[in-house]
């Protein structure tokens, strides 16, 4: 059931690389709505119809019953023009529609994959002798995620609507059916019994380790984490299925689409309000004259500017943006049901089974071969075909190497001048040699500069160490 089209749109160069997505029909914004706005256009329709028959009945006929009715119409729509902009449709909808995007999402990502299992276990429980365990071990993990799903999507619930489906299909033996349906009666039936084939297996994973068979404590672990792993992927979505978006804000969504859309039947209507004008100077009564008179004016409000196009182009371009925005909410809220993008739960199932097994039972030893590369030891290079040859690139550089060229003068160490227990630089002086002239005389030093920097830690790997360059004289 999930619409996979990203084949479609693997090079972003070509002209109108989603525009072609708009001829898929599965899974598109046409099949979502195209009854919808077929309403839609048919209620505007006619309202319009209706309106300008009514129109054209009373043009030579004005102020009676009838063009009354009319001008009602008309204000109607003039205030519903007015007003209709007080609904903040876009954010309401645009967050709710994060928060389902977001949670359709985790749950993907919280489908529990037993290859992880498998593999540990044909890895850490090898040989004939643990052929069972293997099998056993691997059929109780995918016995567990049936049990899970069977409570949360439909499709999986009419394969093995019972537990005697399991036990024709080879899920599950007459014994472990047995076992479940105590604790279901145990239970009462009020709690999801998913967790029990899991717990058989860390029997079974126990009695390995017991036996020998597990050779490691660490092994151990390892085995027992990737069945919790699983069993924890479950209950994830058992709460989702119990936990959903709160009902009132859902509530609220459907409501402020529909009215909105409701009030566009109206406030989008072209109308063609009968002219008036002031009879008796200022402060007489209106009264209604053709159309063209000058100095006469709509009492209803309307904006006479605005064309008759028959077609509200823009009006079915929103209910298309703001229809489809709440169908992607209405299709991803349960991925686990039967629309076009939710998930291909069986099909998951039929591939688990077939790629588990295989892999506890594929004992396959490869043979210890030298690679063609041995006598090379680096490869030097993997060979390119025609067809990939104009994707092999230079290799990579850094921003700095690329775009930062160093002259030959500033690549010169410069002279740093740092006293030690000084912040700022100084020059220091060392006397070099001392000279006595006598016994009476001074002694006398002769200093010459010497240039030293005392390096701190700055985040180095030898920043916990002090170093003094000496950098002669």
């Amino acid at each position: 059931m999930t619409v996979t089209y990203i084949q479609h749109v693997h090079t972003a160069g070509n002209v109108g690389t989603f525009i072609r997505l708009l001829r898929m029909w599965k899974g598109g914004v046409a099949k979502g709505i195209w009854k919808d706005l077929l309403i839609y256009v048919g209620l505007y329709a006619g309202i319009s119809i209706t309106y300008r028959i009514g129109r054209y009945w009373n043009e030579g006929l004005p102020g009676n019953k009838e063009s009354a009715v009319l001008a009602g119409f008309e204000r109607f729509c003039v205030f519903m023009d007015r007003f209709d902009e007080y609904i903040p449709l876009g954010f309401i909808l645009g967050f709710y529609v994060t928060q389902v995007v977001n949670r359709w999402w985790t749950q993907v990502m919280a489908i529990p994959w037993v290859d992880t299992l498998c593999m540990n276990l044909a890895s850490y429980l090898p040989g004939v002798r643990m052929k069972n365990t293997r099998r056993l071990i691997t059929r109780w993990a995918m016995l567990a995620n049936i049990l899970t799903l069977r409570r949360v999507s439909t499709s999986v619930v009419k394969r093995f609507p019972t537990y005697q489906h399991l036990v024709e299909t080879g899920l599950m033996t007459e014994k472990e059916m047995k076992k479940l349906e105590q604790l279901d009666n145990t239970t009462e039936g009020l709690h999801a019994t998913a967790w029990y084939p899991i717990q058989w297996a860390q029997v079974i994973l126990r009695k390995a380790k017991e036996n020998g068979s597990i050779t490691s404590d660490l092994l151990f672990q390892e085995l027992q984490n990737n069945l919790q792993d699983i069993s924890s992927g479950n209950g994830t979505l058992l709460i989702y299925a119990w936990v959903n978006i709160p009902l009132v804000y859902t509530q609220l969504v459907t409501i402020a689409v529909h009215i909105y859309f409701f009030v566009t039947l109206f406030s989008r209507q072209y109308l063609n309000p009968t002219p008036h004008t002031q009879m008796g100077g200022p402060g007489g009564d209106y009264a209604p004259v053709p159309a063209g008179t000058p100095d006469s004016v709509n009492l209803v409000g309307y904006d006479l500017n605005i064309q008759d196009y028959y077609v509200p182009f823009f009006t079915i371009l929103q209910f298309i943006f703001y229809f489809g925005w709440l169908k992607v909410a209405e299709t991803l809220i349960n991925p686990f049901g039967e629309d076009d993008d939710d998930f291909e739960i069986n099909r998951l199932i039929d591939r688990h089974i077939q790629v588990a097994f295989l892999i506890v039972d594929h004992e396959f030893e490869p043979e210890l071969l030298k690679d063609r590369f041995w006598d090379e030891s680096i490869p030097t290079e993997l060979v390119y075909t025609r067809g990939a040859e104009k994707y092999k690139n230079p290799e990579f550089e850094g921003s700095a190497e690329r775009s930062l060229k160093i002259k030959d003068c500033d690549k010169e160490y410069g002279h740093v001048i740092h006293s030690r227990g000084q912040a700022g630089v100084v020059l220091s002086r060392m006397p070099s040699v001392v000279r006595k002239e006598g016994f009476d005389q001074e002694k006398t030093d002769i200093y010459e500069p010497v240039y030293f920097v005392h390096y701190e830690s700055i985040g180095s790997p030898t920043g916990s160490k002090r170093f003094t360059w000496l950098m002669g004289h």
